[in-house]
């Protein structure tokens, strides 16, 4: 891979083009997090650094051609992989839209990977989902229903559809905060603490995902909270 070190001092258009635009296709790597999309993006670099290498027809340079069609190839086989799977994804309307309103960050097949150690739960009103002063071990997310929140003997807040239930012990492994109790019968989306923990610990799409989940959840809380 060319670099602006390496450039010889009577520089054409051509070493400049060739060397720049991979590199900031490069860069822009570095910022997305669908993997996808990151297969995308050094397969064209590599494309453009290929033709930069055939500049000369007289003397092509083999090694660096060689090794940008070898990266191509590998990142193509990746990404025909990766696209195969996703499109033969299915969620059911309920999971497609809980993916468009709380994980719309997340690619698809790690939002099936999340599903596939998740369990529904339908839970009657006046059910306590959790108590102040307890380590939770597994994690819900409101789907449909109310619950309210309550810290001591004052109502604080509401939790409500799109919402997590026991993110912030799950995330510190600290004793919970609050009591969370259904105002109405709710239907959640549950994970086993250890589960869901071991698979953000192997899965880099996962973990990046939930983190900026976790932070949008939180954020909304205390929106709730300040209106309340």
């Amino acid at each position: 891979m060319f670099s602006w070190l390496s450039l010889p001092a009577n520089v054409s258009i051509i070493d400049i083009l060739g060397t720049s635009i991979p590199n900031l296709i490069y860069l822009y790597g570095f910022i997305v997090k669908d993997i996808l999309w990151l297969r995308i993006l050094i397969i064209v670099g590599m494309s453009i650094e290929t033709g930069y290498h055939f500049r000369d027809l007289h003397s092509p340079e083999w090694a660096e051609i060689g090794w940008c069609s070898f990266y191509i190839l590998v990142n193509g086989w990746q990404f025909t992989m990766l696209y195969r799977e996703r499109r033969n994804l299915k969620f059911t309307d309920e999971e497609q839209a809980i993916h468009n309103k709380v994980f719309k960050s997340m690619p698809a097949n790690a939002f099936k990977k999340l599903l596939s150690i998740a369990s529904w739960q339908e839970l009657p009103k006046d059910y306590i989902l959790i108590q102040q002063h307890t380590h939770v071990e597994q994690l819900a997310l409101i789907s449909d229903g109310l619950c309210k929140v309550v810290i001591g003997d004052k109502e604080v807040g509401f939790v409500r559809n799109g919402n997590f239930i026991g993110e912030m012990s799950f995330l510190s492994g600290n004793e919970t905060t609050a009591t969370v109790t259904t105002i109405d019968d709710t239907r959640c989306l549950v994970w086993n603490k250890e589960q869901l923990k071991k698979l953000m610990s192997t899965d880099n799409e996962v973990e990046i995902s939930m983190q900026s989940v976790f932070s949008s959840d939180l954020l909304s809380k205390l929106m709730e909270q300040q209106t309340h």
